[in-house]
């Protein structure tokens, strides 16, 4: 095939494929790329950020409403077409999955680095690689995380399996995803983490489940040590206590044959005893496990109406699950093995359970299997007047969940876990740490470890502007404070005042700032570290590009709207 020269490179690609790219200075690419991502940016940072922040009421492509303020949540409903910009999402969804926490905080940083890279390029006419900004955020990162976070370590908790260390480690980030509830939910998601607090190992995430259902105000939300089936029972019989458990895999019912054939009945005999042989096989099979002491039979499948009938004969309750990742999760909560053939299962493949029963929560019909002491599985049932409160209630308790997880994980790799003041005063200590840092350090480089101080001030500044402070006085009461600790060479542990007044207005006799020390206002080392880690990689990708190639979408033609 012949090339086309005039074409240029779109002459040597699939038809379809895009490819943008300035015909001028290179760094209008990465000043469209940074509008791109700062537009993203502002939509979480504007409003979303801490306590105070406001929610976002968003309507995905199915039509499903959700209420909400978490960024990771938000921007997985969102569908991302740009390409720089889809880079700071996926970053914030891999936040998400290490941590549970700082999804907001990881987004926000990285908008407001960009956004001064984009002052940087605009004052100092660096060319588009900006091998400056680069050194000089790297630099910054390094020193962030290997010198500077070490000093505003404000606690080092080495037994992290007691109440009182949980609550601490739990009550912020339930105040920061909704404020108000923490009194109700940290000590229902403590005691479950002490519920399946493992000897050694990594902290077991998954076997604390949460199940919402609507109705009733948050305060009657509970803990149950064991499993919450979200149905009811099939059989007659609603109730068991002490009582043995057999879980099968597949479906109660006769097994069909894989050849299709033809049965000719000549008498009415013929028709009343074809299902003898089967009606036999299934009763014998029941009576196996009831004389067994069997009084629970899970089903992994369909019941047929011979199995309930006999089921009901011999007294014993049954539960359809169809799931397979909540048959694994009964059979974890009663140390149940599932099994693949129907018939009477070995003493040590039988579940226990010391209450079974159906019960009504809210309007829907629940089954509740209990079994404390030995329980590795904890539910955590939520209550509220509306799906989408639920949801949210649900998505505070996984990062409460998560962030045990993480103090677990750095425990183990450090001795202790380690724990920071909050409130934007971790990221003012830093601020002025590196302030100071950077202005020994010669050359181009100085400007963007400056750039890196500035850009951690987004935290507090944010933080004060949606509590309803003036930001601008509020930050320098923050930064006067933060002086005169490093001056005395201590901890500082003044962060921003939510809850105070007299701050809202410009002329009001309050700082905007307290101590976070006595507030128990405290944030997880290793979750801060991950977020600016992500952030400053992310930012550093996006300013490498100087050219974005699309290729042709595959399928068809997209719908009308």
């Amino acid at each position: 095939m012949a090339l086309n020269q005039a074409a240029g490179l779109s002459g040597m690609l699939k038809a379809g494929t895009q490819h943008m790219q300035d015909s001028g200075d290179d760094a209008n690419v990465v000043l469209r790329n940074i509008d791109a991502c700062m537009e993203l940016s502002r939509m979480m940072l504007t409003s979303s950020l801490g306590p105070q922040g406001r929610c976002k009421l968003v309507v995905n492509h199915l039509q499903k409403i959700m209420v909400t303020a978490d960024c990771a949540a938000i921007l997985k409903e969102v569908q991302v077409q740009h390409p720089a910009a889809s880079l700071l999402s996926m970053t914030v969804q891999k936040q998400k999955q290490e941590c549970g926490d700082a999804t907001n905080f990881c987004l926000s940083f990285a908008g407001e680095l960009l956004w001064q890279t984009a002052l940087l390029i605009q004052k100092m006419t660096w060319q588009q690689t900006a091998p400056e900004i680069i050194a000089g955020y790297q630099q910054a990162l390094k020193l962030c995380l290997e010198e500077f976070f070490p000093k505003v370590i404000c606690e080092r908790i080495e037994k992290v399996n007691t109440p009182e260390n949980l609550l601490k480690i739990i009550n912020p980030v339930l105040q920061s995803k909704q404020y108000g509830t923490e009194e109700v939910l940290a000590p229902i998601v403590a005691d479950a983490c002490m519920l399946v607090y493992p000897e050694g190992g990594s902290f077991p995430v998954a076997s604390i489940r949460t199940v919402p259902i609507l109705g009733a105000a948050v305060d009657k939300s509970c803990l149950i040590e064991g499993y919450v089936a979200t149905r009811g029972l099939e059989s007659v019989r609603k109730t068991a206590t002490n009582c043995k458990i057999a879980v099968f895999a597949s479906g109660i019912e006769a097994s069909s044959t894989e050849a299709k054939g033809t049965v000719v009945m000549k008498t009415a005999e013929d028709l009343k005893a074809y299902n003898k042989s089967e009606e036999l096989k299934m009763e014998e099979i029941i009576q196996g496990l009831a004389e067994a002491g069997i009084e629970v039979v899970i089903s992994g499948g369909a019941v047929s109406d011979m199995a309930m009938h006999f089921l009901d004969k011999y007294d014993l309750l049954c539960l359809k699950i169809s799931s397979k990742w909540e048959l694994r999760r009964v059979c974890q909560a009663v140390g149940a093995t599932a099994l693949v053939r129907l018939g009477t299962p070995l003493p040590d493949e039988m579940g226990f359970a010391e209450t079974v029963k159906q019960q009504e929560m809210g309007d829907r019909t629940v089954t509740v299997f209990t079994k404390s002491g030995e329980s590795k599985l904890a539910t955590i049932v939520l209550r509220a007047f509306t799906r989408t409160l639920l949801a949210d209630l649900e998505r505070a308790v996984d990062d409460g969940v998560q962030a045990v997880a993480q103090a677990v994980k750095d425990c183990h790799k450090t001795g202790a876990a380690r724990l920071c003041y909050g409130g934007g005063c971790a990221e003012m200590s830093l601020s002025a740490n590196l302030h100071h840092a950077a202005q020994r350090v010669p050359g181009l480089q100085q400007y963007a470890m400056q750039a890196f101080s500035q850009a951690l001030l987004v935290v507090p500044r944010t933080l004060a502007e949606n509590a309803g402070h003036n930001s601008a006085k509020t930050i320098a009461h923050l930064q006067a404070a933060h002086h005169q600790e490093q001056a005395a060479d201590a901890i500082c542990s003044i962060g921003i005042d939510i809850e105070e007044e007299a701050a809202t207005s410009s002329n009001g006799g309050g700082t905007g700032v307290c101590s976070m020390k006595d507030r128990g206002i405290v944030d997880m080392v290793t979750t801060k570290q991950s977020a600016l880690r992500l952030a400053v990689d992310t930012v550093i990708t996006i300013l490498k590009i100087d050219q974005i190639i699309m290729s042709k979408q595959a399928g068809g033609p997209k719908p009308g709207p």
